[in-house]
């Protein structure tokens, strides 16, 4: 039977990427004529120009002191009633009571959103699809978690009653994808009929130009939690020693961290220009990547299966990518067999493999490597396969 309708539930839809592997789904169905419908946390504003028609239900009320009291209250019930997930369900049952859909499909960052999900496709007796995009057993640290209330034995039980109420809904899902082998591998154990999709790049905005620039420009654009997830000592260690005024290092990431980069920069006797930003509009990521000479991934030994959507923005630009420090796992591995470039675990790796495209650089002006079989990350074949998937769930 042909897919004619989904229920798409998300997590909050935020910067500085705005769930990109779902939107291009949600373009993708809605190309095919197929009815898609959207529901979501409100958060914050959507670009328009993503042109996305969402069903954004509020949540935190308040701003100021009173959205701390609120937020405090409410987490504590989340904590004990599991008071999000039941409030977005009987918002969400409200609002489709009288429509009928041939496909649930639920993405979601770690935990929010099961719950309803699992609820309407029992109402309606429809097929429910999870997309676990991360979860946190990929950790060791709470910090991926990026919760406030991550203190001590809370934090280890707030963690242990989400994996508890995550798993009951796993096993009872129709179908199920994720976003590298290991996380595939670990489901697989709730759930077998688990499937593996990449994260990948738009093909149609991330081309390689072969910009030239005046500088040698090692840029690194995203989140950036904490030096214990995502650590920049080797880079900083080889910088310090290349220690060449041509060489800049360049940070797009979030606000609240930028004096912590700078005083890690410091500790390591950086001289290398460092200049951090924002983040840019999304629709400039492309152009961005294109200008740069290495492209920087942070990640650390010991995360699991952690493949950012902007590891498969650099490979489709054809940039070469620094990882540090190597998670020895999913990422090196990909690295190593798409040649795009080096997933380093010391310091004489990092600085042979600036040096070498630095060379490259003052000979051409611009950097460039040959990816192998790049198009299996392009986010056009990963709808597919999610469209395979679907219609074998149905």
């Amino acid at each position: 039977m042909p897919i004619k309708k989904i229920l798409i539930i998300t997590d909050a839809v935020t910067k500085p990427l705005y769930t990109p592997r779902v939107r291009n789904l949600y373009h993708h169905f809605s190309q095919k004529d197929i009815e898609v419908e959207w529901f979501t946390e409100q958060h914050e504003e959507i670009p328009s120009n993503f042109n996305l028609k969402l069903h954004q239900i509020p949540f935190y009320k308040h701003k100021g002191l009173l959205g701390k009291i609120e937020w405090s209250i409410k987490n504590i019930l989340n904590l004990l009633f599991d008071y999000k997930n039941n409030y977005f369900t009987e918002k969400i049952l409200t609002l489709t009571q009288n429509k009928n859909y041939d496909l649930v499909f639920c993405s979601t960052f770690h935990t929010f959103g099961l719950k309803s999900a699992l609820k309407v496709s029992q109402k309606q007796n429809i097929p429910l699809h999870l997309d676990l995009r991360d979860i946190v057993e990929q950790c060791d640290t709470n910090e991926y978690n990026n919760s406030k209330i991550a203190l001590g034995l809370i934090s280890k039980l707030y963690r242990n009653i989400n994996i508890s109420r995550r798993n009951k809904v796993l096993k009872q899902a129709d179908s199920i994808t994720t976003v590298s082998p290991w996380h595939a591998d670990f489901i697989k154990q709730f759930n077998p009929n688990t499937h593996l999709i990449y994260n990948g790049y738009d093909s149609n905005l991330f081309i390689p130009q072969h910009t030239k620039s005046e500088f040698f420009d090692i840029i690194y654009t995203g989140k950036w939690y904490s030096p214990t997830l995502q650590d920049p000592t080797l880079l900083f260690q080889a910088l310090a020693e290349i220690n060449n005024p041509q060489i800049r290092l360049i940070w797009y990431t979030n606000a609240d961290v930028h004096s912590q980069i700078s005083k890690l920069a410091q500790q390591h006797n950086l001289t290398t220009p460092l200049i951090i930003n924002n983040y840019v509009p999304n629709n400039e990521i492309p152009n961005l990547l294109n200008q740069s000479s290495i492209i920087l991934v942070l990640t650390n030994k010991g995360n699991r299966g952690i493949m950012t959507t902007k590891f498969f923005e650099a490979i489709g630009v054809e940039k070469p990518i620094l990882c540090v420090r190597s998670d020895e796992g999913c990422l090196a591995q990909t690295i190593q067999e798409t040649n795009a470039g080096l997933a380093a675990t010391n310091v004489t790796e990092v600085k042979e493999f600036i040096l070498f495209h630095y060379n490259q650089w003052q000979k051409q002006g611009y950097t460039h490597t040959e990816i192998k079989n790049k198009e299996q990350f392009s986010r056009q074949n990963q709808a597919l396969q999610f469209e395979k998937i679907f219609n074998t769930t149905i």
